[in-house]
């Protein structure tokens, strides 16, 4: 659990960031270091393809009893939502990302997630990503001994740190999380983390 938690408190602190980033910007007479902005163009709407990636996981790296498998993961996104405010901090927000994906665990727990992910630019080529969405697993729900996850659909988030390779090719470490936020009873969760390979399209 410590080193779940560890992750996690990572998690909130680089989103604290990008939230104080956020009102920064907002803040009249206030030049930020860093503006917020959308680091992946594209002009893709959200139900097309604009983005393919898999990579492999080290599942449950806070090693849950079920877990400590390593996994495959393939992850398809969107286009944008929306786009087009004047106002940054709108455009930042309410223009994510669409996305579909899988955990493959080869015996261990699997998962298919959906959700929203956004992403903020650090430098030309480097860039930081969030997202927040709903999984459902074939995991135990309340076996004892083993990680039990308590709902068959759960919440999953992750935050990626992120680095394009080129125009088209992108590479990704990222960390996710799924779990029932308290829903049902048992809530062990599961963390995973990896790296990953992304081509847009």
């Amino acid at each position: 659990m410590a080193i779940c938690n560890s992750y996690l408190g990572a998690a909130w602190r680089l989103s604290a960031a990008i939230a104080f980033a956020a009102f920064a910007t907002a803040a009249p007479g206030v030049t930020p270091a860093v503006a917020l902005e959308p680091y992946t163009q594209t002009g893709q709407p959200f139900w097309m393809i604009d983005e393919v990636r898999a990579g492999a996981f080290k599942q449950a790296i806070d090693d849950a009893e079920h877990g400590g498998a390593a996994a495959l993961n393939l992850e398809v996104l969107g286009g944008r939502f929306g786009g087009g405010y004047e106002d940054s901090i709108l455009n930042f927000f309410l223009t994510p990302r669409p996305h579909l994906g899988t955990t493959v665990a080869f015996g261990k727990t699997d998962e298919f997630y959906w959700g929203l992910t956004w992403d903020a630019k650090l430098t030309d080529r480097a860039f930081v990503e969030g997202s927040f969405g709903g999984a459902a697993h074939d995991g135990p729900l309340d076996t004892p001994g083993e990680a039990s996850y308590g709902c068959t659909v759960n919440f999953r988030e992750s935050a990626s740190l992120g680095f394009s390779l080129s125009a088209d090719w992108r590479l990704l470490a990222t960390v996710d999380h799924m779990s029932n936020g308290g829903l049902c009873n048992p809530n062990r969760g599961l963390t995973n983390a990896g790296v990953r390979l992304g081509y847009r399209w």
